[in-house]
């Protein structure tokens, strides 16, 4: 599922998986379902005035699994990306809209939110699915390498001020979670974010990460996880919206140029992997030594 995941190989994020080695995905795994109780799930890259699809069909993706398997899940974003995804969040089945708990704000009233959230929600898990990362200048970038501070917020307050593991899906190296693989990045070129968390997904797409956990974790779990919605429709919606390309800046149903059609071919073809995989395992599972939790059962 990893070399998959990279195949096509148009970020480079092949050639840092060979040097970093793999594995990850199942790391990712373990650690989604060891700590799935209280899931924060983090996303929303700006892109222009707007937000790129890449980021938030798997953040729904994700949240819409974790609630099948009777977590608490909150969609934490920026309070125009949220508003956006609405209608999205519909089509996957979240029609409830306590789920999103937008932020933003001055830099204080930030900081004030983040402390209710964590105080209140009390995360067992945070997720970040193609969230933007300090660089080590303390500056946020882009992919053109344009500086998008004023355009974003410090999400890794969450990570500083917290205690509980951390997920990142992330394709291109400016991404919160990319700190883990930085001096691989640097020989590449990138300036690459600082930022570390517990467990990095590295794929082409990270909307394609979050489906290849979800599929790994069908084929230990023996349950269809995957994504409940055509990805065209979703796409198509999240246009709408006014969500982006983050690669052509246009409202197409396309991921990072990518167009619907191969992203749901790699949804697919993941998922016949995870039928395979579910034929291999059977009874109470096992992860790491530790019983998957009453919600991840």
């Amino acid at each position: 599922m990893e070399q998959i995941l990279v195949d096509s190989d148009f970020r480079g994020m092949a050639g840092v998986r060979a040097v970093w080695g793999g594995g990850y995905l199942q790391r990712a795994m373990n650690c989604l379902l060891r700590s799935c109780q209280r899931v924060t799930i983090i996303s929303g890259f700006p892109v222009g005035q707007s937000f790129e699809t890449d980021g938030p069909v798997g953040a729904l993706a994700l949240a819409a699994a974790l609630e099948q398997l009777g977590s608490r899940v909150r969609l934490v974003g920026l309070p125009d990306y949220l508003q956006r995804l609405e209608e999205p969040a519909g089509l996957v089945g979240l029609r409830h809209k306590q789920v999103f708990e937008p932020m933003g704000g001055t830099a204080a009233d930030f900081s004030l939110q983040v402390q209710q959230h964590l105080h209140d929600f009390r995360p067992t898990l945070l997720v970040f699915v193609e969230v933007p990362g300090r660089a080590g200048d303390n500056c946020y970038y882009n992919m053109h390498g344009q500086e998008i501070g004023s355009q974003t917020a410090c999400w890794e307050l969450l990570l500083e001020l917290s205690r509980c593991p951390s997920i990142a899906f992330a394709d291109g190296g400016n991404e919160v979670g990319m700190g883990l693989v930085a001096p691989i990045l640097e020989r590449q070129g990138i300036i690459p974010a600082s930022v570390q968390t517990d467990c990095l997904v590295l794929s082409d797409v990270s909307n394609w990460g979050v489906h290849g956990v979800l599929a790994l974790a069908s084929g230990y779990l023996e349950r269809d996880l995957m994504l409940p919605s055509p990805l065209q429709p979703l796409l198509e919606s999240m246009n709408a919206a006014g969500i982006v390309d983050g690669v052509t800046g246009r409202g197409t149903a396309t991921e990072d140029g990518r167009p619907a059609v191969e992203g749901q071919a790699m949804i697919d073809r993941l998922g016949a992997l995870a039928q395979v995989s579910a034929s291999a395992h059977h009874g109470n599972i096992i992860i790491d030594n530790t019983t998957v939790p009453e919600a991840g059962r």
